[in-house]
């Protein structure tokens, strides 16, 4: 399953973490990651077109975003993504878990 943990102070997205692998399909067929991963990098790719410097992110053992700036592009980004992964695990209950502390 694919685990994601969102933190949110006054309703701006300031980390997020995610980590495991859906299952819903052999590695490389799996359309719930493939989702979580585009996802992701359409994201990660439009906020470094504004600003290079407003998140820090790794992808070694897991998936780490920290939003540095806060400011509203970025966070109306970070919005889209976390609707985007609700609306994926509204479909995929098994496969994939949004957390928001």
């Amino acid at each position: 399953m694919i685990k994601a943990y969102f933190k949110k102070e006054n309703n701006i997205i300031t980390s997020i973490k995610i980590e495991g692998h859906a299952m819903y399909d052999k590695y490389g067929k799996d359309i719930v990651c493939a989702g979580v991963s585009t996802s992701l990098i359409v994201t990660v790719n439009a906020i470094l077109r504004f600003d290079k410097e407003a998140i820090s992110y790794s992808q070694k053992e897991m998936f780490t975003l920290e939003n540095i700036k806060k400011d509203n592009i970025t966070n109306t980004l970070l919005l889209n993504l976390y609707e985007s992964l609700k609306e994926l695990e509204s479909t995929y209950k098994d496969n994939i878990n949004i957390e928001e502390d």
